[in-house]
């Protein structure tokens, strides 16, 4: 079962760029946190932490196209490591001034310059996949081996940003994020894939990658499965709350991610039984929210654990089937630029999914926020279903 991993991972260079995005992208997982506990620590107001966290999140949401853009005219290399330098200079001058007792609003915009220049390894790994695999049978595996590794560092950036906090401090876990963020870079950014890759040549105009219908069709998609996560990250700490302890939702969220890697594994193997890419992608939408829905049943919190693994296991497979898509609907010259907006959609989703279950679960319960979720879900998968004709390549569609 686990061949076609082992022959993804032995191609040339595979090892080394798959290494370098893990340390590269761990910080995305650990920054969040991280600023909340350190400015609540300086203003004793998880009203202020929250709101820079925000601006953080808002600013790397808008910014990463941007980078995608860059990335897509001069390359990966010039753009990546200007960027992590400018992410690291911004969080280091964050710390300096938040201990030199700078307002909220001044840590808010270092916040968000440092947001902004995030580096879009995530985009930057999956236009390379197709050049550096002999074989495109592999392609499933590989896209599916990059969505296990992003539930990997969210969940290691938080255990690692909670163990930095509790020996040290907060501002010690956002500056060793800013450190590992700038060696994982620098270390991606100087492979031969990374250095030799160039875009095609573009002629789309100003939307970008938004011109083609495809891309438009996986964005919608992302904002409603985003959504219907953004749900469970709230919805699971409120049942825990309504079971004992709202710390509850860590190990539920937990659970939630491993089963999510384990679908990820499975389909990285299986992934022609679900048959032609665009029917994969079409099936997983569709399940989210019938697997989703599942939790409505647990009556305990050993029943959640089994039910919330089982809702997870469709989350790596579908986040794989959108990357290959991605890479096949992009127009010509546009594709990092395109899997920064597929990911803005999941991250605003996200966002927005909090938000809604912040308030059906003060509301009406965690049951409420799940149904909601499960609807969230269920809209993108309308969305992906009516107009499943734009996913094909934009030459096909001409």
């Amino acid at each position: 079962m686990l061949d076609r991993y082992r022959r993804v991972l032995r191609a040339p260079h595979v090892l080394a760029l798959v290494v370098s995005s893990v340390l590269a992208r761990t910080p995305i997982g650990m920054i969040s946190l991280a600023l909340v506990l350190y400015v609540e620590r300086l203003t004793d107001s998880f009203g202020a932490a929250g709101a820079v966290s925000a601006a953080f999140a808002a600013a790397a949401g808008i910014g990463s196209p941007l980078q995608g853009r860059l990335i897509d005219r001069l390359g990966q290399t010039r753009v990546l490591i200007v960027a992590v330098l400018v992410h690291a200079t911004a969080t280091v001058a964050l710390v300096g001034l938040g201990e030199a007792g700078a307002s909220t609003l001044v840590l808010g915009v270092m916040a968000a310059i440092s947001g902004a220049a995030m580096p879009p390894i995530s985009s930057a790994l999956r236009p390379l996949w197709p050049g550096l695999l002999d074989d495109e049978a592999l392609l499933p595996t590989a896209y599916a081996l990059d969505s296990i590794l992003v539930e990997a560092f969210f969940a290691l950036g938080p255990l690692l940003t909670a163990a930095l906090v509790a020996l040290f401090s907060p501002a010690s876990a956002l500056l060793a994020g800013a450190a590992i963020a700038v060696v994982g870079t620098f270390w991606f950014a100087s492979l031969p894939p990374s250095r030799a890759w160039r875009g095609e040549p573009s002629s789309v105009g100003w939307a970008g990658p938004l011109h083609a219908p495809g891309i438009r069709t996986l964005l919608f998609a992302s904002l409603g499965a985003g959504g219907c996560f953004g749900v469970f990250e709230v919805a699971l700490p409120a049942f825990g709350e309504d079971h004992g302890s709202a710390s509850l939702g860590g190990p539920l969220i937990t659970a939630w991610a491993l089963g999510s890697m384990a679908g990820g594994i499975a389909y990285g193997a299986l992934a022609e039984r679900l048959g032609s890419l665009n029917a994969a992608f079409l099936r997983l939408v569709a399940v989210l929210p019938l697997a989703s829905a599942l939790t409505l049943l647990a009556s305990s919190t050993a029943a959640m654990l089994v039910l919330v693994a089982l809702a997870g296991t469709v989350i790596a497979p579908l986040q794989a089937t959108q990357n290959q898509l991605v890479g096949r609907v992009a127009p010509a010259g546009t594709i990092t630029e395109a899997y920064t907006w597929s990911l803005m959609g999941l991250v605003v989703g996200v966002a927005g999914g909090n938000a809604l279950a912040g308030g059906l679960a003060d509301a009406a319960g965690w049951r409420a926020a799940i149904v909601a979720g499960c609807a969230l879900a269920l809209a993108g998968a309308v969305v992906a279903w009516t107009r499943r004709a734009s996913l094909r390549p934009v030459s096909a569609l001409a």
